[in-house]
């Protein structure tokens, strides 16, 4: 598979390989998705720029907490009908040195997420630590009354909010 990815930590144009490596299979409970779209965040650049005194816990990292694409190969323990389903994925290189920069990504299940037809691969790959932490800034303490539909993850999470009661947290 084609992807991105590097063997120690430095800036980004120094350290990043881009190349051929072994097509990874899915273990039990876990989804391999065909990436279409990966999404790069802050944690990606300071693990690979080693900012703060990060070492390399791997090898080899691949980058990306975040993706969009379709899985194409599922493990033991997962429904065949996941197989053909367009997602996006949050949290890949989470505890695992490979991340969506990649042709394809292994997550467990659960963290591949439907993805409607009528939204982009692109806007799914955007989804991940960014709604997940807007989510959790909402409700980690029982429902809200607040919304962030102002906000650029807004309109993942208006499905969520509206059945909450929200109130715009700052003007339109």
């Amino acid at each position: 598979m084609r992807s991105a990815w590097y063997d120690h930590t430095g800036p980004a144009e120094k350290v990043l390989v881009v190349g051929e490596l072994p097509d990874p299979e899915p273990g039990a409970g876990e989804v391999r998705v065909r990436v279409h779209a990966a999404g790069i965040n802050t944690a990606d650049v300071k693990r690979r720029s080693g900012i703060g005194g990060r070492t390399m816990r791997e090898t080899r990292v691949i980058p990306g907490d975040d993706g969009a694409g379709v899985i194409d190969r599922i493990g033991p323990r997962v429904p065949t009908t996941r197989i053909g389903q367009r997602v996006w994925i949050h949290s890949a290189n989470h505890g695992r040195p490979f991340g969506s920069c990649a042709e394809f990504v292994i997550v467990p299940s659960g963290q591949a997420i439907e993805l409607p037809e009528d939204t982009s691969f692109e806007a799914g790959a955007c989804l991940g630590v960014p709604a997940l932490t807007a989510h959790r800034c909402l409700f980690a303490d029982g429902p809200s009354t607040a919304s962030l539909s102002w906000s650029p993850v807004g309109p993942a999470l208006s499905p969520t909010t509206r059945s909450s009661s929200p109130r715009p947290l700052a003007p339109s």
